[in-house]
């Protein structure tokens, strides 16, 4: 929305002084030759500094800088290339654990007079146990992630 305005103000801008060269009052013309004038300036002196900026690049100038670049990019791929098998390996526990859950579920539900209470205790607390781990791991690398 903001590229737009500012595309339409700076077209504007442009007709208002063309109109104003071509059709306007002497002053007015004036005032749009010294602008234009101006803005041709602006122009050169950027061209100048382009031309300036690409020898220096052809002499090195810039190489150490581009190698640092591709440096830390680099480690950045590596990074997230183990943080992402990090999160697979997470998830992939927590798909088990999802499945533990399910089956003991489905083992209570089926019959549960079957299973010694201790024994049931015991698989809760170990599910929940797994669960309060997977959450901490979860987090941390969510906040790594950012």
């Amino acid at each position: 929305m903001i590229r737009f305005i500012f595309t339409t103000a700076f077209f504007l801008v442009i007709a208002l002084l063309s109109y104003n060269y071509f059709f306007g009052t002497a002053e007015e013309k004036k005032q749009a030759q010294e602008i234009f004038s101006k803005g041709a300036e602006v122009v050169g002196a950027g061209a100048d500094l382009l031309k300036s900026e690409y020898e220096k690049y052809q002499d090195g100038k810039y190489d150490e800088a581009l190698d640092n670049i591709s440096h830390f990019l680099g480690k950045l791929k590596e990074q997230g290339g183990e943080l992402f098998q990090e999160i697979e390996n997470w998830n992939q526990r927590k798909h088990e654990w999802d499945q533990k859950n399910q089956d003991l579920q489905q083992l209570i539900d089926a019959d549960p007079g079957s299973m010694d209470k201790e024994e049931l205790r015991s698989a809760i607390a170990e599910l929940e146990k797994e669960r309060k781990i997977l959450e901490i791991e979860g987090e941390r690398l969510k906040e790594q992630a950012k």
